[in-house]
């Protein structure tokens, strides 16, 4: 009997060497994927025909959803298998990284002075099933929820908001784009994919 493994979603920061990858140890049991549309008033015209709303375009597309750590497995944090951080340390620093601008390392070689930061958040890939979206960490809430006899955090959960990268230049909004097109096309004609 061939065993089925699950699979899971990540986030990944594939700009540094080596990628920082956050693995979900438990999928999130819910994603919320919502886009904001704008819309302006139209002059009020006693035409019935004219909308009184008027398109004006799309707003940012966000994604949210809800994780949960668990460090309590022995071995769980192979890299730093000590008392203290053996447990979720790693994994809630990886995490923390994608809320803050990167310094400039190279400014800091033989300066003495701390990097230059750069203005832009880290971007990060979000991976869901079918849903591979480059984006940015707007959001995000970590509540540490047990503790080691050394007080490292053990359990925590983490609520987390993206929002995505909606530009014609990037490769993965241009490859989410034509799957929601093929797959509303399906829909249309009414016909079962794959």
């Amino acid at each position: 009997m061939v065993e089925k493994q699950v699979l899971r979603g990540f986030l990944a920061n594939v700009e540094v060497v080596p990628p920082l990858i956050v693995t979900f140890q438990f999928n999130p049991e819910s994603i919320s994927d919502n886009k904001a549309v704008n819309y302006a008033e139209r002059n009020t015209c006693l035409c019935e025909d004219t909308p009184g709303k008027v398109y004006t375009g799309g707003g940012e597309r966000t994604i949210s959803f809800d994780i949960k750590l668990h460090g309590l497995e022995q071995g769980t944090n192979m890299l730093n298998p000590t008392p203290v951080d053996n447990g979720i340390a790693t994994e809630l620093a990886k995490l923390r990284s994608f809320m803050y601008p990167k310094a400039d390392a190279w400014a800091t070689i033989g300066s003495g002075e701390e990097g230059k930061r750069i203005s832009s958040p880290p971007t990060c890939v979000f991976g869901f099933g079918t849903k591979i979206l480059e984006c940015v960490v707007t959001g995000m809430s970590i509540t540490e929820t047990q503790f080691n006899s050394a007080l490292a955090p053990v359990r925590a959960e983490a609520k987390i908001t993206l929002s995505v990268i909606e530009e014609k230049d990037n490769k993965l909004y241009t490859l989410d784009k034509a799957h929601r097109n093929a797959l509303s096309a399906l829909g249309i004609q009414n016909i079962k994919p794959f």
